[in-house]
């Protein structure tokens, strides 16, 4: 499980380059502010907004204060330099992106905008996030069926839910990255057995864009919908959806609104044609803000030395020492282990023995400014690429001391 860590240092260093003027602080410490702090393992639940990004969403709050919507297509600019910084990352085209509220709304434009009969099969996950459920469930007014595949030891075998699809089977939507284990799926080998079948599949993906390198045309999936502020280090309320070529052309829009047509401007024309591209599913006006701030978030993951593949393998390292600490400590690690099954989420569970509750845990990570998740019956720990050995280090002998108290 041993991963070689490349060089923080290096990959920081365009991005430091960038800056004006000069900082005592170490690189980590200027660029990612909450590090000075805290020991911060829980971007799975809210990222920390990297010094660029804060300072270019204070900029726009400080020329929106003083000159109100003069300079909005200058700022409008960021949410179209966001799309096509997202289509790279993915490796798509940018007109197959879509802006939405969150992961949920981005699912549920999917699920609103096919054609279901009564009788339909959909397939999901045991365990799944919310999002990725009831966007799914809400179709079964429409007569169509749900089926939950049970998690085996953490796992969701791709050949179980390949077993689940029945002549009636429509689609299948998957979490890239689960929550509440870190369990990667093997989305490929499920995606390429559906596209031989004519069923749709799909991922969320919040869990896993900006933590590993996602490419859409390797796993062959026909939706992604993920959201900004977890592991892209960007504000909240900035959903984001890709669509495939093929799906787009099936999909109605049930929310046709001012800003879907092909002429916003146009405000008395009712019946212009849809924009092309997935745009035309942002029915109402840009959310700016937060747009501008993925934009300068995708910036820093551009300029990483390395891209995306050192921020993964950097990732992956972080959790392999934590995994190993974990377990000689005697803490019982329920995130999978194997091959390709890892991501940026390590899970495990308090010692019972020794009366140790999940929120205890917590909380006495929290006085010492390790800052963690609580989820059901496990802590959640969640390393970004900026984080290091020497704070996975601190967290394992916090750990050692409170199951000592």
């Amino acid at each position: 499980m041993t991963v070689t860590l490349p060089d923080l240092d290096t990959l920081l260093q365009p991005l430091l380059a960038d800056e004006e003027g000069s900082t005592t602080l170490s690189a980590r410490e200027y660029l990612f502010p909450v590090t000075r702090e805290h020991v911060y393992f829980n971007h799975a639940s809210t990222g920390a907004l990297p010094l660029p990004t804060a300072r270019l969403m204070q900029e726009y709050i400080a020329d929106t204060s003083r000159y109100g919507g003069l300079h909005e297509d200058y700022w409008r600019g960021h949410c179209t330099e966001a799309r096509r910084r997202l289509g790279r990352m993915l490796d798509v085209p940018a007109e197959l992106i879509a802006f939405t509220a969150s992961t949920g709304d981005g699912l549920m434009t999917i699920a609103q905008g096919l054609e279901w009969r009564a009788g339909d099969h959909i397939v999901l996950a045991e365990g799944e996030f919310p999002s990725n459920v009831y966007a799914w469930l809400n179709l079964r007014e429409q007569g169509v069926e749900i089926e939950f595949v049970p998690v085996r030891d953490g796992r969701i075998p791709a050949e179980e839910i390949c077993a689940r699809i029945t002549e009636r089977t429509r689609l299948i939507s998957l979490s890239l990255v689960e929550f509440s284990t870190g369990f990667r799926n093997d989305v490929a080998t499920v995606a390429a057995y559906c596209h031989d079948r004519g069923i749709i599949c799909g991922i969320d993906a919040i869990q896993a864009l900006g933590a590993l390198d996602v490419n859409v045309p390797r796993l062959g999936v026909d939706f992604v919908a993920a959201a900004g502020h977890k592991w892209l280090l960007s504000p909240h309320i900035c959903g984001i959806l890709y669509v495939s070529e093929d799906l787009l052309a099936r999909l109605q829009v049930s929310r046709r609104g001012w800003f879907s047509v092909s002429n916003p401007m146009d405000f008395f024309n009712y019946e212009q044609p849809l924009k092309e591209g997935a745009a035309r599913f942002e029915h109402s006006s840009p959310n700016t803000f937060p747009a501008v701030g993925l934009s300068a978030s995708l910036h820093v993951f551009e300029r990483l030395q390395g891209g995306m593949q050192a921020v993964e393998q950097r990732i992956l390292g972080l959790t392999a020492h934590t995994i190993k600490g974990l377990q000689q400590l005697g803490y019982r690690v329920v995130t999978p282990m194997g091959e390709g099954e890892r991501s940026g989420i390590v899970c495990f569970q308090p010692i019972a023995e020794r009366q140790q509750t999940v929120q205890g845990v917590v909380a006495a990570l929290a006085e010492r400014r390790i800052c963690v998740a609580a989820r059901g019956t496990v802590v959640r720990i969640s390393p970004h690429f900026y984080n290091t050995i020497a704070e996975v280090d601190a967290l394992l002998n916090a750990l050692e001391e409170i199951k000592g108290i």
